[in-house]
């Protein structure tokens, strides 16, 4: 999340909307520039070429350094049936994280948000560490006031992770099956179905 997207989510929008609301608030000033210039200039290709360039460009450059992921666009999870498992009594999420994995790192400030914003939400992470080695996930969720623990790869963790860290459980409240997503599918839909659940 850039420092744009998090202006608007502070705002209290939601998180598909705080990735969206910037394209179309560029898209909007760029094109009113370029109608802008467009009445100043008499001569027809430029004034073509001032649309392409002044309208459609800053967008382009936007996108190019924040692009939309699928993500983004839709909420794509696996929906598991463990045995074992009771209902919840409160919604919670699960990360299952590698000590020093680098996906896991940038994942703990999207949740750290997550938990600013829902404080009541329970939020767990699970360093897969035999040793107890926490690496710089732990130091990190240490900063972040984020509780953690280790575990070992057992074959629930497995099912849920499917070999991909980080990997995301969401345990919804009165429901029996879990939500994963992994770290390719986790985006702002997911975030926002977990905040609204």
């Amino acid at each position: 999340m850039n420092s744009f997207e998090e202006l608007i989510w502070l705002t209290g929008a939601s998180w598909k909307l705080s990735v969206y609301l910037p394209f179309v608030i560029f898209l909007f000033v760029s094109l009113f520039v370029a109608f802008f210039l467009f009445r100043k200039i008499s001569a027809k290709l430029p004034r073509f070429a001032l649309i392409g360039i002044v309208g459609i460009l800053p967008v382009s450059i936007y996108f190019a350094c924040f692009p939309i992921y699928r993500s983004d666009i839709k909420n794509d999870y696996r929906k598991l049936n463990l045995k074992q498992r009771s209902v919840r009594t409160q919604s919670s999420l699960e990360v299952m994280t590698l000590p020093n994995c680098p996906y896991c790192v940038e994942s703990i400030p999207a949740i750290a948000r997550l938990k600013k914003r829902n404080p009541n939400l329970q939020i767990q992470y699970k360093i897969l560490s035999s040793q107890k080695n926490g690496g710089h996930v732990a130091s990190l969720l240490k900063k972040f006031q984020i509780n953690y623990s280790f575990v070992g790869n057992t074959n629930e963790i497995k099912k849920i992770t499917g070999g991909s860290f980080p990997s995301f459980a969401f345990y919804e409240k009165g429901k029996k099956s879990i939500l994963t997503w992994n770290n390719n599918s986790f985006g702002s839909c997911a975030l926002d179905y977990i905040e609204s659940n």
